[in-house]
């Protein structure tokens, strides 16, 4: 697994480092953090000394023995294009910092696809919604244009609920295993809610895909339960449900139904109004 996180060294982005740590310790994952700068010329020392904090305050998560990410030094830069440079090491996993040049969101998204990501994380500022450095677009943008799953965290802490929203649509085994990953982090309960439109000729396909998944999580010690809601309902359903608890929106295939009826405005308003954690699941 590799995780990419956007990092600008404001609060929000300090405030997710635990989390991240968390995560890539039950993943065993490669790391990635990212930082992005506006000139093209050469790398930024501000956003080198960001990176670098939040690679130490991540290390030092780990005890000594168990840290699985080898240190390194920041002289060490090498400039992969034009506005974009990288350092990285190798322990028993990957870790790498790189900083580049350009918009924040378009950034993420093509670095998440160029290093083929499983996983982007990245914080928001609560005051006016969910914005990054007073842009409200940045963290839509990510979690609609991404190549991979998004985690937007809302906030630190334990959450005691995953709402977990699927559709027809086929469910990768790699999301299954985030949903199981983060609930174990949250040591939260875990609501399998499927997503059931008019047609009844995909009303026992749907039946058989929960009945698989409340199997598979509560074969692994997960306490989950399931029920299925029509379509009509979703919106208000999701909405509701977002105050407390994270919610996990499948939105993978062409012929997602979450995809269609979350649409761009929707999922706006998911992240601006959720108390919580909204994790895009692809």
């Amino acid at each position: 697994m590799k995780i990419l996180v956007a990092l600008d060294g404001k609060f929000y982005s300090r405030g997710i480092v635990k989390e991240v740590a968390r995560l890539s310790e039950s993943t065993l994952a490669d790391v990635v953090f990212l930082g992005v700068q506006d000139s093209e010329t050469e790398v930024s020392q501000s956003q080198q000394m960001v990176l670098h904090e939040c690679q130490q305050d991540l290390y030092s998560y780990f005890r000594p023995d168990e840290l699985p990410y080898a240190d390194f030094s920041l002289e060490k830069w090498q400039k992969i294009a034009s506005g974009d440079w990288k350092v990285s090491a190798t322990g028993m996993k990957e870790f790498t910092l790189r900083i580049r040049s350009g918009s924040v969101a378009k950034a993420v998204v093509d670095v998440a696809g160029e290093m083929e990501c499983d996983l982007v994380v990245l914080g928001c500022d609560l005051k006016h919604g969910c914005d990054w450095d007073g842009d409200m677009n940045v963290p839509l943008r990510i979690a609609e244009d991404a190549p991979c799953s998004v985690l937007v965290i809302k906030q630190s802490g334990n959450t005691r609920e995953i709402v977990s929203i699927l559709d027809q649509s086929e469910v990768h085994q790699e999301a299954i295993e985030m949903v199981n990953q983060l609930v174990t982090l949250h040591s939260a309960d875990l609501t399998i809610v499927g997503v059931q439109e008019k047609n009844e000729d995909k009303k026992d396909q749907m039946e058989q895909r929960m009945v698989e998944l409340l199997k598979y999580y509560n074969d692994r010690a997960v306490s989950a339960w399931a029920k299925v809601i029509n379509s009509a309902m979703v919106t208000d359903y999701v909405t509701e449900s977002s105050q407390n608890a994270i919610i996990a929106l499948w939105m993978g295939g062409k012929q997602s139904l979450l995809k269609r009826l979350f649409s761009h405005s929707m999922v706006d308003k998911l992240l601006n109004t959720s108390k919580s954690s909204v994790f895009i699941l692809r």
